[in-house]
């Protein structure tokens, strides 16, 4: 076959977009020209790539295979590319990661901290929910994923880099504050926010509370860690929060943390890819870097979170 990169990167483009009309539009090209690239592209292959339902398009069978075989191709390049630039003494290229939203609060920093060192790396982070970072892995759409709650049937490779102690919070003047060794079972008192299903904080907090027995009758859903601790302020009910996420809140005295038995529910943060994939030089830079450093950076972190004094 004799399938050129370009008609590959316009493949992948208008795969990724589902859209002739946005592809044309992010490689500065018209409509036509990408359609004939296209057309070209399903000659060589010998099978549609596209297929047209109403007036959505779909990758057929043998586009989605092409759309698989086109993510190892570029990031075969993109390796060979920063390898050559290693070789000349430099660290060039991207670095795409992808982690749960409840790390949002600490991941910049550890990319600035890389950044710092390597700053001639693109980087770009994606912030999802568990489950969908769970389907970047499945689909190897990143570098490396930031996640707490790994999964235990996939074949990954992980490298733990930070404790993830998670507590109860609650407003001021909540009767709980001040108590010592709070029984856990008070929360059954409490009306409870949570987040969505899907999410690591709600799996973390959900199996903690399978493991003591407790189950919690009054529970409010709401979609993110910045509603939940605005909902704990307003007094609409308890919570319980990574250290990470809230602690300019506890530094402030917006938000109490107690001190309750089972407490707290620690995850561990990790670096995780799919066992068998091949990492790119800055990936395997990212990764090294904080092995080598692992300490220092994890004191930087938690001196810089640590706002307030939380129990121990």
């Amino acid at each position: 076959m004799k399938m050129t990169l370009r008609q590959l990167t316009l493949f992948e483009c208008v795969a990724r977009h589902m859209s002739y009309t946005r592809a044309a539009e992010e490689k500065h090209l018209t409509q036509p020209a990408v359609s004939i690239q296209i057309k070209q592209l399903e000659e060589h292959a010998g099978l549609p790539l596209f297929e047209y339902i109403g007036k959505k398009l779909y990758l057929t069978d043998a586009g989605r295979e092409l759309q698989h075989a086109c993510r190892d191709i570029f990031s075969r390049i993109e390796s060979l590319e920063m390898a050559l630039t290693q070789m000349k003494g430099g660290m060039h290229g991207s670095l795409r990661i992808a982690t749960v939203t409840s790390a949002n609060y600490f991941a910049p920093h550890l990319i600035g901290e890389f950044n710092r060192h390597y700053p001639d790396v693109e980087m770009s982070l994606v912030a999802t929910n568990r489950d969908s970072v769970i389907q970047r892995l499945l689909n190897n759409q990143d570098d490396l994923v930031l996640m707490a709650q790994v999964p235990k049937d996939m074949k990954l490779k992980v490298y733990p880099i930070l404790d993830n102690p998670m507590f109860p919070v609650v407003p001021p003047g909540h009767p709980l504050v001040g108590q010592k060794r709070i029984p856990v079972d008070a929360l059954t008192r409490e009306r409870f926010l949570i987040r969505e299903k899907g999410s690591g904080s709600r799996k973390a907090i959900d199996d903690h509370l399978r493991e003591a027995g407790i189950s919690l009758p009054l529970t409010m859903e709401l979609g993110s860690i910045e509603t939940i601790k605005q909902g704990v302020m307003a007094g609409l009910g308890i919570s319980i929060l990574s250290r990470f996420s809230m602690a300019l809140e506890l530094a402030t005295g917006c938000l109490v943390s107690l001190d309750m038995d089972t407490f707290p529910i620690v995850r561990t943060w990790c670096l995780v890819h799919p066992l068998e994939k091949r990492l790119s030089p800055a990936a395997q830079a990212f990764i090294d870097y904080f092995l080598d450093h692992d300490e220092r950076v994890r004191q930087l972190i938690n001196n810089r979170f640590l706002g307030a004094e939380l129990p121990s």
